[in-house]
């Protein structure tokens, strides 16, 4: 039993502080953050913040983290709802050990845009790094329901949700549950879709039919 116990402890300490996983998320950089806005339909102000961030991008790749912090909350006093600039600041609080600030940014991303997917996944790790698995695993498994199947970090998002379930089974009874609640709506709704599509049939088949026994009334 203490055996067990001691290579959990073991496994636990290796999910959670993966030296790889967690600089490949630091590297999710602000490059990697595509602006999904059509150039467009930006406004002046919009242009001129996206300007800002694209010279924040350059300090923060010499590593001037303070002028590329500067330079980022310009691009967001321009364009407060400007969520790939809140991301790239979480990115540079959390490379200064500013966990709280991070945090903050990160979630500020994703409530002006819910389909920022670097975000997710760098709050999973900001979470894993707090040793917080629930949170961790809830952003994962958001990562990976919005990402492509090809995409390589919703591949990573899956194998990291299936590590942390290897070591909290609460999590992994509650997330079969959800997968079989989610399957019996799948095929409910796939079988109302069936029914539907046969009564459409069925209605055709007899308005047909109706015709025909006109034409032969004539």
């Amino acid at each position: 039993m203490v055996i067990i116990k001691k290579i959990t402890i073991v496994f636990i300490i290796v999910l959670l502080a993966h030296p790889l996983i967690f600089s490949q998320a630091k590297s999710l950089s602000s490059n990697t953050n595509r602006d999904t806005v059509n150039e467009d339909n930006l406004t002046e102000l919009q242009k001129q913040a996206r300007d800002y961030r694209r010279e924040g991008l350059k300090q923060q790749s010499l590593g001037n983290l303070e002028g590329a912090v500067g330079l980022y909350q310009k691009a967001i006093q321009l364009d407060p709802s400007y969520a790939v600039a809140y991301n790239d600041l979480g990115i540079i609080y959390e490379t200064l050990a500013d966990p709280p600030r991070a945090e903050e940014h990160y979630l500020k991303a994703l409530k002006f845009d819910s389909n920022l997917l670097s975000a997710y996944s760098n709050l999973a790790l900001l979470y894993e790094n707090k040793r917080d698995l629930d949170k961790a695993f809830f952003y994962w498994e958001k990562r990976v329901s919005l990402g492509s199947p090809d995409d390589l970090w919703t591949q990573r998002a899956s194998k990291r949700m299936s590590d942390i379930i290897q070591v909290t089974p609460y999590l992994k009874k509650d997330f079969i549950e959800g997968e079989t609640i989610a399957l019996t709506r799948e095929i409910t709704e796939k079988k109302r879709i069936e029914k539907v599509e046969q009564l459409k049939q069925f209605k055709r088949h007899h308005r047909h039919s109706d015709s025909e026994l006109a034409d032969l009334d004539e």
